[in-house]
């Protein structure tokens, strides 16, 4: 299970933004079951971005957004989710990534769509937090330990840097 909950804000007018969405790891916490296991992670990460081009809308599905999906069922296209997270467990003191046990030909990992988050008027410069909610339930082999990586498109296919989680332990 993904979830996805998005704030903006715009920059001041005086703030200068690169049209290249920067993003920062703000910070991660747990939901938990009612048994007070630990059901969901949230993640939340901070964005800015110059030309406030972040997010798709729904009618986004002509090239270059539309979806491409293989044989086996895998997005072939990475514009078509604008959100992507990386999954890595830690096994003999390292962090892997994870064969995905649902499609062994690939790894472990999350993809969501968000809807445009272009502010009307003339400053689009943009800032603000996703929080994103990853269920542990869908993997249930999964490690206790884990990290996340996390990317994101804008409109003009502006791939963002790349952060990371700190290490999550996971209250099985």
């Amino acid at each position: 299970m993904l979830s996805l909950s998005v704030v903006f804000g715009q920059c001041k007018k005086t703030e200068i933004t690169s049209e290249i969405p920067q993003i920062t790891f703000k910070g991660a916490s747990f939901l938990q079951s009612i048994e007070g296991k630990d059901s969901l992670l949230v993640l939340v990460i901070s964005y800015k971005d110059g030309d406030g081009d972040l997010g798709l809308n729904q009618s986004d599905t002509f090239a270059p957004f539309n979806p491409v999906i293989d044989s086996e069922g895998k997005s072939l296209n990475p514009y078509f989710q604008n959100l992507h997270i990386n999954y890595f467990e830690k096994y003999e003191g390292k962090f892997q990534s994870v064969t995905n046990p649902f499609n062994v030909t690939d790894t472990l990992a999350y993809a969501y769509r968000f809807e445009s988050l272009t502010p009307d008027g003339r400053h689009k410069q943009i800032r603000g937090d996703i929080e994103v909610k990853i269920s542990q339930n869908a993997y249930p082999n999964a490690s206790d330990t884990t990290m996340y990586e996390v990317y994101i498109y804008d409109r003009a296919l502006h791939k963002s840097n790349t952060v990371q989680s700190p290490v999550i332990i996971w209250n099985k």
